[in-house]
């Protein structure tokens, strides 16, 4: 029986076990002499650099029995990463009250901050973006934007979480002057 591909979805810690495993099995492969029993030895050296904690060996398994003859087959061990990073903490709207310039300095540390959102992958750290272009006109200098923020992982895998920020105005304008 040849050796076998196998796949494996990452596990943040290089499949130690599942590479161990598959490494011990010969790949799945088997083979037989009928003059004596057969020895197995592969070459696997390492893991192929991928994106996150991913990545390859294409490793050749070899039988070879008491007298020297030998015969070999071929395999590739993979780790993949196909799962999206988890939203740990969703964004959350946040509401302020106007300052009359914009409240620009609210606005850029909520953005910063990914609206309050976290996230995490078991594969790879995230890198956060998002979609903001800017504020809806209001009333004076008020408006509201909902922001898309989204976490991508090293492999391109990435997941969404929205939320609104608002510029309010509730306070009552101040009489300067009294009437006289």
């Amino acid at each position: 029986t040849p050796a076998a591909d196998q796949t494996a979805e990452c596990d943040g810690s290089g499949n130690a076990s599942a590479l161990a495993a598959w490494l011990s099995n010969n790949g799945g492969a088997s083979a037989s002499d009928v003059c004596s029993g057969v020895n197995w030895t592969n070459n696997y050296t390492g893991l192929s650099d991928g994106c996150g904690n991913t990545g390859s060996a294409t490793v050749i398994f070899t039988a070879t029995d008491s007298c020297g003859n030998s015969t070999s087959t071929i395999a590739t061990f993979t780790i993949e990463d196909t799962t999206s990073p988890t939203i740990d903490t969703p964004a959350a709207d946040q509401t302020v009250e106007c300052d009359g310039s914009g409240n620009a300095s609210a606005l850029a540390a909520w953005l910063s901050n990914n609206g309050g959102a976290s996230a995490s992958d078991i594969c790879s750290g995230v890198n956060w973006t998002n979609n903001y272009t800017g504020l809806s006109d209001g009333c004076g200098n008020t408006g509201t934007a909902t922001v898309i923020f989204t976490a991508t992982d090293s492999c391109g895998n990435s997941t969404s979480t929205t939320a609104t920020f608002t510029i309010e105005d509730t306070t009552s304008p101040t009489i300067d002057t009294p009437a006289a």
